[in-house]
């Protein structure tokens, strides 16, 4: 008797992030019904799990609101239902989605509350009167960080655009491996905690992380043996 295959390296990376990501209570339940999964699947784990993860990760409930999310989860749909996607549509399509993962993750709150306080030091220093120091600090706050926002915003759509796009379009899972899908996924967890209204910060990535978690395990428990 063989033994069976190993996950294949995105499976794995995946399983690390969302285990450490989530509430450390929930971790063992969630690991065993991976586990139970992947014996099911005797390791087998087909690349069409990616196409239905995805799909939810940029589905219509997820962190995106706008017309990018819906496109890029339309694309996984189409796939799912058999039909082939190049390269050049993944990422002309992704482009525009990472973009709005990208600035809904970007910590804009606590950002801006240090370039706020840097400047209101700044201002206080050099001897502005009372209102010049609020006028000056919430100008250069706002001003500095939607800059860094848009910047850090454009330079990951444009990094991972092209390169997730290819993997996507050949089904390749070591190209898929190598987009570092654990990155991508705490980009998604940190953009869904950024938009709730829970009272604590690590109370809410840690179950944006959950949320994420569940809904990996329902994408394998799709696969037919």
């Amino acid at each position: 008797m063989t033994d069976p295959p190993d996950p294949p390296a995105w499976l794995t990376a995946l399983v690390a992030a969302l285990g450490e990501g989530q509430d450390p209570a929930t971790v063992p339940a969630w690991t065993c019904r991976v586990r139970g999964e992947l014996d099911r699947l005797a390791g087998r784990v087909p690349f069409q799990v990616v196409y239905d993860w995805h799909a939810h990760l940029f589905g219509p409930t997820r962190n995106g609101t706008g017309e990018p999310h819906r496109l890029v989860g339309g694309l996984h749909q189409r796939v799912q239902a058999g039909e082939r996607i190049e390269a050049a549509e993944w990422a002309s399509a992704l482009r525009p989605a990472l973009r709005e993962l990208y600035r809904a993750a970007y910590p804009y709150t606590a950002a801006h509350a240090v370039a706020y306080a840097n400047a209101h030091a700044y201002a206080t220093a050099n001897g502005y009167s009372a209102d010049e120091v609020v006028e000056y600090a919430g100008f250069y706050a706002d001003l500095s960080t939607n800059a860094n926002v848009t910047a850090q915003a454009d330079a990951n759509a444009i990094a991972n655009a092209n390169a997730l796009g290819a993997a996507l379009a050949l089904a390749d899972e070591r190209a898929y491996a190598e987009t570092y899908p654990a990155a991508l996924v705490r980009a998604h967890a940190l953009a869904e905690a950024n938009r709730t209204d829970a009272p604590g910060a690590q109370q809410a990535l840690r179950a944006a992380y959950g949320r994420l978690a569940d809904a990996l395990a329902d994408c394998l428990s799709r696969v037919a043996v």
